[in-house]
């Protein structure tokens, strides 16, 4: 569960059934009043959580709506390249919040929130284990594009600079999948891009398990939290 001050009432919890992924897009739609700005949300939640699947779960509800409203803005696109993470010693803690490019990512959400600009973002390839842009027109905002769906691990982190990107946001949703859920979704994605299950369990144990403590213990409260059902 991502923190919360006692000074505020615990945020509304969201159960992910059709209904609930639906009203994530309405409240989304409901922060829609600038035509000059995209509304965003912004979705956090430790590792293998399924923080992609809802993002591409609201879109799809947002496009079918209005096609090519919306897109997703994935912070995996922020990895740090290979060669930069052997470089300062982090290849064993790729995913790690100091293995992103914070910065740019940040630069590039300001830069989204801008209805006037057409963007196109970087997505990260897991065949290849490396951030590309691939100009294809879902990675694309445009004139069209009213809405953007953000999602990461560490979008809600109380540490600069990552508490940025909540003011950037229109909504947050912590995305509570319990540990256990995340640990076996992240093994079989592992073993689908390549890894052995020993070798898939050995990366969570020693990297994949330390992030999802550190986005559990880290994590600043959400307008929403969301469970899957």
């Amino acid at each position: 569960m991502p923190l919360t001050p006692q000074d505020k009432p615990p945020p509304p919890v969201i159960t992910l059934d059709q209904a609930g992924i639906g009203s994530l897009a309405l409240a989304l739609k409901q922060r829609s009043a600038d035509p000059t700005t995209r509304t965003a949300l912004a979705i956090a939640g430790i590792p293998g959580g399924g923080k992609s699947t809802l993002a591409q779960a609201i879109a799809g509800q947002l496009n079918r709506a209005e096609p090519g409203s919306a897109m997703v803005y994935p912070m995996d696109g922020f990895h740090l390249p290979s060669e930069r993470l052997a470089e300062l010693g982090l290849s064993d803690r790729k995913g790690a919040p100091q293995t992103f490019d914070t910065q740019g990512y940040i630069k590039l959400l300001t830069q989204l929130r801008d209805a006037k600009r057409t963007v196109s973002i970087p997505v990260y390839d897991r065949g290849i284990e490396e951030a590309v842009f691939t100009g294809k027109p879902e990675h694309t905002a445009d004139h069209r594009t009213r809405f953007v769906i953000t999602e990461g691990n560490y979008l809600l982190l109380e540490s600069m600079p990552w508490n940025a990107i909540g003011p950037l946001a229109d909504l947050t949703v912590f995305l509570d999948t319990p540990v256990e859920q995340a640990h076996r979704w992240i093994i079989e994605r592992h073993i689908r891009h390549g890894r052995t299950p020993e070798a898939a369990e050995h990366w969570y144990q020693t990297n994949d398990r330390l992030n999802t403590e550190h986005t559990l213990t880290h994590s600043l409260h959400a307008d929403r939290v969301a469970r899957w059902p």
